[in-house]
């Protein structure tokens, strides 16, 4: 009897250790330093006292397109799924000594955007503690990041949510508005059908240039991307909104971590696809006559195998812009 009772006490003790290490890996504790050791790099146009909130960055996109200018306006919104802020040190140098380069990176959209532009550290999640405050995860965040105002104004704080008709997206305002032929597109589907259909149906029965397109990975959506800023194709368009995904879904399966070396590697390919895309546009015959505003943007971060939380790993973001932008 007394074996017994030992083996089941063993055996309990054996699956509380197995389960108690499992959900540390998949939900580790926020570490307190994340927040400071991010602040201190030295590529940051801003800190944490001036943190960008994610409605800002599609506020900045509308203004541009009610700022007049004498040449055609485009624009090339390049988002990045679930890129924790630690994640550029793998790609720009930091002065203050944490830096993981391996490579170089002289084919990096976010170098070259911070070279000619601006890069700043953002959050999301919304306000914590108020109406505002949403989930981290990917249909909140584009839908703030494509309309300028958090869930509690355009529907969407959590994944499933539905997007209120009545706030617009700069996708649909570019096409109803300025006559822009606009797109979005992204390898993925379910989350992002109930944020963005309800335009691209407004587009349909008002006859707007609008598309939406789905691919399968980052590899095909690129493909798509560089006939649509090739002068004269068939596909071609003026205001492009695409994510790149794939960063997401190996972080959820190896790690949002720069421990894990395919989540970098996804992040590193989406980054040379982004600066290869850039490139084509600067290649147009028509570029001297275009006014360009290019805006590398991410959504939320991560931590272990998740996110959705308030942790900083999972708020703090950033973004990169050729333009001038103003911090409050």
């Amino acid at each position: 009897m007394k074996s017994r009772t030992t083996l089941i006490i063993s055996t309990l003790l054996v699956f509380i250790i197995l389960t108690t290490g499992i959900l540390l890996y998949v939900f580790p504790s926020s570490s307190k330093d994340y927040l400071k050791n991010v602040n201190e790099y030295s590529f940051w146009e801003n800190d944490i006292n001036t943190m960008v909130a994610q409605p800002q960055i599609g506020q900045f996109v509308n203004d541009f397109l009610n700022t007049e200018t004498e040449k055609t306006k485009k624009v090339a919104f390049l988002g990045f799924d679930a890129l924790r802020a630690d994640i550029l040190l793998n790609i720009l140098k930091d002065e203050n000594g944490a830096n993981n380069l391996t490579q170089d990176k002289t084919n990096s959209a976010f170098a070259h955007i911070k070279d000619i532009g601006h890069l700043y550290l953002a959050y999301a999640g919304g306000e914590k503690g108020t109406d505002t405050q949403q989930n981290t995860s990917t249909a909140p965040g584009w839908t703030t990041l494509a309309t300028g105002t958090w869930g509690n104004v355009n529907g969407v704080q959590k994944n499933g949510d539905y997007k209120k008709a009545e706030v617009k997206t700069t996708i649909l305002k570019s096409t109803e508005n300025y006559n822009m032929r606009s797109l979005f597109t992204v390898a993925y589907r379910s989350h992002i059908d109930k944020a963005f259909n309800v335009d691209l149906q407004y587009a349909t029965e008002h006859n707007l240039d609008m598309k939406i397109h789905y691919v399968d990975n980052d590899t095909q959506m690129q493909e798509y991307l560089l006939q649509c800023v090739e002068v004269g194709n068939p596909l071609e368009r003026d205001f492009i909104f695409a994510i790149y995904k794939d960063s997401d879904a190996i972080g959820h399966q190896f790690g949002f971590s720069n421990n894990s070396k395919e989540y970098v590697q996804t992040v590193l390919q989406a980054d040379t696809m982004a600066y290869e895309l850039i490139q084509a546009i600067y290649a147009r015959p028509t570029y001297s006559e275009e006014d360009w505003l290019i805006v590398l943007a991410v959504d939320h971060g991560g931590l272990g195998l998740a996110h959705g939380g308030q942790t900083d790993e999972e708020r703090t973001v950033f973004f990169a812009t050729n333009k001038d932008f103003v911090l409050n």
